[in-house]
């Protein structure tokens, strides 16, 4: 087993457990709105957490939201044009987006994200309704950065590796077809 396959490996199971997370999430979110809609109409009065346990949750939703869907390859990009191009050409547009969006997600998302939430905890800020640290909204950002990293550098890595073991096929088979045709 080579080491992208252990790689592989690991992040799908990464995946998995995301993918399992986002629909808890999900699904304390419905309630929760469920429950302030309710309380308001029904009660007369809304509970003062659910508006913002709401934001948290959909904050924290929107972003591992994003990390899964670069990890499933669905993020929006502009594949109409780029199935138009050869495919070496392809192949090294993907490798540029790929690097592209390696610096973002780990020198913006999660270095910023961390140096965000380092500030918000040192400062002491609260979620009034909730009582908890205002960080918890930012922590998102650099969880969401380094699954984003660890997606993408996968998807790198398969690439180049796909690159090179295409040429190594493609080699073997003029040489086989070669011998082939001379005998």
């Amino acid at each position: 087993m080579t080491t992208l396959n252990v790689f592989r490996k690991m992040n799908q199971a990464l995946a998995n457990v995301l993918r399992a997370g986002l629909v808890v999430v999900f699904a304390i979110l419905v309630v929760d709105v469920l429950w302030g809609v309710a309380s308001r109409y029904l009660l007369g009065n809304q509970a003062s957490w659910s508006e913002e346990l709401a934001r948290l949750l959909l904050v924290w939703l929107a972003l591992l939201g994003a990390a899964l869907a670069c990890r499933e390859d669905r993020h929006l990009g502009l594949d109409v044009i780029v199935r138009l191009w050869p495919d070496n050409i392809q192949r090294l547009g993907r490798l540029f987006v790929c690097f592209v969006i390696i610096c973002f997600a780990c020198g913006i998302m999660a270095c910023g994200g961390w140096q965000l939430v380092s500030q918000r905890f040192a400062s002491g800020q609260t979620l009034p309704a909730l009582g908890v640290s205002r960080a918890w909204f930012y922590l998102a950002l650099p969880v969401s950065g380094v699954l984003i990293t660890l997606f993408m550098v996968e998807s790198f890595w398969a690439t180049l590796v796909e690159r090179s073991s295409e040429s190594d096929r493609s080699s073997d088979g003029e040489r086989s077809s070669g011998g082939e045709s001379q005998s």
